[in-house]
């Protein structure tokens, strides 16, 4: 081959290759600029809880009949509690989306729905979801297996966007009260990890402002000096998920806008995992001075969040009536209906073990690392707002205690962890 031969054939490889070598270095330098790694999102705290100054909701009506239990206060206590009472039948709405309330008669079930008949003869088909509870005619919560065909009820919600005469229920008040055959009382003699659980009978109902208990035998004033010493710090030692991501809540109280606009009854929550919005719900809410979450809950790989969901069901836009009840959420799942729970409520953490109060239709009882141990009462006091505070359940890292009601009989109770 000669030099000359050699040259043009240089020529030609250096045509076709300096091309190739600059789009390879230029499209290598486009990839670095867009493949650069995106930063890590910064970690949001989980708001802290103050469990003393925590709003909460009456759930039993003072000793004696107040006007009003604190000054300057916008609400009182119902001291009747006797829903249809004073429920008057209203027109239901014919457009869709908008809150709708009706009194009728179960006619028949659906699959998972109900149809009513009101004293028109109109028929209306009702559903609920995992966000809708059932009370009876003394707004005691309830399980909705009590509703039967024949019973009469009165519904709360929202006309559905399509059908008018399908209603989405927040509450159904059942026309009655239910009787359930209890649940006997659990052996508390063998609880895990060392605790200890006692119960102190009460000669009379336990007075708030300041706490004062009555009990049967002997004095409980040591135990309450106890409480005093006490403090709740391990339950933030909870706060983080299982690869430590943090959760946080979000419910707009003062934006008017925060209405389901095919749902106009219920208000959005959010949750944020590090600051990044991974789930939401509409939930039934009306602004109030009761809370409405009792904070997240990391334990085990799950996290809970129990909500308070309330209707007004008073008609007068200057009168709020409340019924509610409480849900707990379960990492994005309905932790009350897959535990077949009307309720769970109350949850923290002692001695490391998660720990939580639920109603199931044999009565209350409490929960250790998702064990039920039921203790036969009729009520657990929870969510009391005011002076009536005193009467909720006391929180701290190695002592929860709380009232029960077993029959006409109250009772102090104790559940101890034992110290480190």
């Amino acid at each position: 081959m000669t030099i000359d031969s050699c040259n043009r054939i240089r020529k030609k490889i250096v045509k076709i290759v300096l091309p190739i070598l600059f789009c390879t270095v230029c499209s290598g330098c486009y990839l670095i600029e867009t493949i650069q790694p995106t930063p890590l999102p910064q970690k949001t705290p989980t708001s802290l809880i103050n469990i003393n100054a925590l709003p909460t909701l009456p759930t039993l009506p003072p000793a004696v009949e107040t006007a009003t239990p604190i000054p300057e206060s916008d609400f009182t206590y119902d001291t009747t509690g006797i829903i249809f009472d004073h429920l008057t039948e209203e027109p239901v709405p014919t457009e869709p989306n908008q809150a709708a309330r009706v009194i009728g008669t179960v006619s028949e079930f659906s699959g998972s729905d109900l149809i009513i008949k009101n004293s028109s003869g109109d028929s209306y088909t009702i559903t609920c979801d995992d966000f809708c509870f059932y009370v009876d005619n003394r707004k005691k919560i309830i399980s909705g297996e009590a509703v039967r065909p024949g019973a009469e009820i009165a519904v709360f919600g929202a006309t559905d966007s399509e059908k008018p005469e399908k209603i989405h229920a927040d509450a159904i008040i059942l026309n009655g009260t239910v009787k359930s055959d209890k649940t006997p009382k659990a052996d508390m003699s063998y609880l895990p990890n060392g605790m200890t659980y006692q119960e102190f009978e009460l000669a009379s109902p336990p007075l708030p402002a300041p706490l004062r208990l009555n009990p049967l035998e002997g004095s409980l004033d040591d135990h309450l000096n106890k409480r005093k010493m006490t403090t709740l710090s391990e339950r933030t030692n909870f706060s983080y998920g299982f690869y430590g991501e943090t959760y946080s809540t979000s419910l707009e109280y003062d934006t008017e806008g925060n209405r389901d606009p095919y749902y106009p009854t219920r208000s959005n929550l959010t949750i944020y995992s590090n600051g990044y919005e991974f789930y939401s719900f509409w939930f039934p809410h009306v602004e109030s001075p009761f809370f409405y979450n009792w904070g997240i809950v990391n334990y085990g790989g799950d996290w809970y969040l129990p909500i308070r969901m309330t209707v007004d069901i008073n008609p007068d836009p200057d009168i709020t009536e409340l019924i509610y009840s409480d849900r707990t959420i379960m990492s994005q799942m309905n932790f009350d209906k897959s535990f077949n729970y009307i309720r769970s409520f109350g949850f923290s953490i002692i001695g490391y073990n998660l720990f939580y109060f639920y109603q199931r239709p044999g009565g209350y009882g409490i929960a250790i690392n998702r064990v039920d141990y039921p203790l036969n009462f009729d009520e657990i006091i929870f969510g009391l707002v005011g002076d009536y505070q005193d009467l909720n359940p006391f929180y701290s890292d190695t002592l929860i205690t709380f009232f029960g009601l077993r029959g006409n009989t109250w009772y102090y109770v104790e559940l101890t962890a034992p110290e480190e």
